[in-house]
């Protein structure tokens, strides 16, 4: 062969990993996409359903940012949970200490304290009830947090006492959970405590099922963990969803002053002080105060809209 004449390229399978990569980016994508979508429907259905009322309106950004909160409420537990088995310790003692039961409890017990403080500004809670109402129980929490963590990393120790770790970490778990409960069932608001214990339970759920399935289903596995994601969608879209912040992109209805036009059915000429739970190109769904069901009131009832339910800061409504 002639040293001028051009060598044949070799083929270097550069091109086809490219392809398998961007295919798999592609669907991965479109799988996310369709979840998210998936997840926001069935969330914003469930919430105005509750109300009495179904918004048939499949094309609106509010099912985008409901399915985004959710899917963000189950990613956190489990990087959580996925992270806690990446850690190993610098000696045989201290990795036998990070896979004790009392040592991973108290560590999650502590991540779902974090995380529910943080997010806790998310939520309406705190503008309807308070939170210096909520301080000394923080302060409670807080303190008993640091007695039983001092207990736990004692038990690095070999001479100390086994049990008391576990018994440490499961005080403050019930602590966790009888806290979290009330606020969520008897008090019926999303604080701090209450999205702690989604967090608790989430990531309890997440850590039993990539352990071990103790039980399975006629229909295989797959079934099991279909269940467990419709209960998780059935929870969220009940218990924290409508009290996400509107300015967040959640379900809590915006304090609102109705000025109703003279055609109006009722009260025409006249405001009333509602809730605007949603709102269409077809008219207005609200809910009074102490109501459980909603109202809709036509465009072409509403005369203007204060978003507020204090006027006495709206201008154009006092005499010049």
């Amino acid at each position: 062969m002639e040293q001028g004449e051009a060598q044949p390229s070799r083929p270097t399978g550069l091109a086809p990993v490219v392809g398998v990569t961007l295919d798999l980016i592609s669907k991965s994508v479109a799988a996310l996409a369709l979840a998210i979508y998936g997840c926001g429907f069935l969330i914003i259905s469930i919430n105005h359903y509750s109300f009495g009322f179904l918004e048939t309106n499949p094309f609106r950004p509010r099912i985008v940012s409901a399915g985004a909160w959710f899917l963000l409420f189950v990613t956190i537990p489990v990087v959580l949970v996925g992270e806690s088995r990446k850690l190993r310790g610098r000696t045989e003692i201290e990795q036998l200490w990070l896979r004790r039961f009392g040592t991973i409890l108290f560590f999650h017990c502590v991540s779902s304290m974090f995380l529910g403080n943080t997010f806790a500004a998310i939520f309406d809670s705190r503008d309807y009830y308070g939170f210096d109402s909520s301080i000394w129980t923080l302060w409670t929490a807080t303190l008993i947090m640091v007695g039983v963590g001092a207990l736990v990393f004692l038990d690095r120790w070999q001479r100390f006492p086994k049990l008391v770790s576990p018994i440490a970490s499961l005080l403050i778990f019930g602590f966790l959970i009888v806290y979290g409960c009330r606020e969520v069932f008897e008090y019926h608001r999303a604080s701090g405590a209450a999205t702690a214990l989604w967090f608790l339970a989430a990531g309890l759920l997440i850590y039993r099922e990539g352990s071990s399935r103790s039980w399975i289903l006629w229909a295989g596995n797959w079934l099991q963990t279909l269940s467990f994601s419709i209960l998780g969608v059935l929870v969220f879209s009940s218990l924290y969803y409508p009290h996400i912040k509107s300015s967040w992109g959640g379900g809590s209805p915006i304090p609102v002053t109705v000025y109703l036009s003279k055609d109006s059915m009722i009260m025409p000429g006249q405001s009333i002080a509602v809730l605007l739970v949603d709102e269409s190109d077809a008219g207005l769904y609200v809910v009074g105060k102490g109501d459980k069901r909603a109202a809709f009131i036509p465009r072409s009832a509403v005369g203007l809209v204060y978003y507020s339910d204090d006027i006495s800061g709206f201008s154009l409504a006092k005499p010049k």
